[in-house]
């Protein structure tokens, strides 16, 4: 018989940024959903799960963004051509229409896993066609951006066997704790290895040096490289510009520091932190109104917003 599903304790950038932003939403994400796949779980358990799966605008670019690189890349780590940048763009744009539609119909809460569910069609908020089109004309302009780019051509020129990692969940141990990474790219470059990761946004998110050193630490350990033989190089997308950058000894120290007070944090309001147990109300709801407006859980949250435009 096969070992049941156990919900475990593990720690992540994504993760350490929902608990700050708000802990009920984190307690959503990381525990309420837990079951909610089977169709006899509790129905409030279900709408947990779907709502999960959600995905606002700029979630879905940059999820189709990193679908479509991440298959040019695993073709190129195993000898295959790449299509053409107008074959992938037509692949790419009936995609999105297929995801737009099965979207707009709802069918993501027959299989909420499978089925792209977006969160303005969940909530009904009025999008233009504009505003669609727009959404669809910046996913053709990070991808254009990138396979014009010094980057791209760089990987086409990269052996297969010097591709170490494209999108895999991977993982170091703090203290006896999970911590997982997922990097867009890594490559070994002579002497050392260089982290690729693509960004698709407008603007620089706030929690990209943490997320670069959790990456330039994995591949410190899992690599056995000295940390100054680590490269982090970021690709721009929408602005077509990439950077190098690297991690010292004291970012380094000052990450794990910062890493094991999130997990104490997160393992303070656990009913039972060695069997990773949860109760809803030990995790306290923000009630901002530009975080709860946001969030995918807000109809099953229901928190008491202060006055404002809705």
């Amino acid at each position: 018989m096969a070992e049941p599903l156990r919900n475990t304790f593990s720690w992540s950038v994504s993760r350490d940024r929902t608990f700050r932003q708000c802990p009920r939403q984190y307690w959503f994400t990381h525990y309420g959903f837990w079951g909610g796949w089977d169709w006899e779980a509790e129905p409030r358990t279900r709408e947990i799960y779907v709502l999960k799966q959600l995905k606002s605008r700029a979630m879905w670019v940059g999820e189709v963004v990193h679908d479509c690189i991440r298959t040019s890349l695993e073709n190129l780590s195993r000898g295959i051509p790449v299509l053409s940048v107008e074959e992938i763009l037509k692949i790419t744009r009936q995609r999105m229409r297929n995801d737009f539609r099965a979207s707009r119909d709802g069918l993501y809460r027959e299989k909420p896993k499978y089925t792209c569910g977006l969160f303005e069609h969940e909530y009904a908020l009025h999008i233009t066609d504009a505003e669609w089109l727009e959404t669809a004309e910046q996913v053709d302009r990070c991808l254009l951006n990138f396979y014009s780019s010094d980057a791209y051509a760089q990987l086409s020129r990269t052996p297969p066997a010097d591709f170490l990692e494209v999108e895999r969940f991977s993982h170091f141990l703090l203290d006896g704790i999970d911590v997982t990474v997922k990097m867009d790219c890594a490559t070994r470059e002579s002497d050392h290895v260089v982290v690729w990761d693509w960004k698709t946004g407008r603007r620089e998110s706030p929690d990209t040096p943490l997320q670069l050193a959790c990456y330039a630490f994995y591949v410190h350990q899992a690599y056995r490289l000295p940390i100054h033989r680590v490269r982090m190089r970021r690709v721009e997308l929408m602005r077509g510009t990439a950077r190098d950058e690297s991690i010292g000894e004291r970012a380094l120290d000052e990450l794990l520091a910062y890493v094991r007070g999130s997990i104490a944090d997160m393992r303070a309001v656990l009913d039972d932190p060695e069997r990773n147990l949860a109760s809803e109300e030990r995790f306290a709801r923000v009630a901002r109104r530009d975080v709860c407006q946001r969030c995918s859980f807000l109809k099953v949250c229901k928190p008491d917003l202060p006055p404002g435009p809705a």
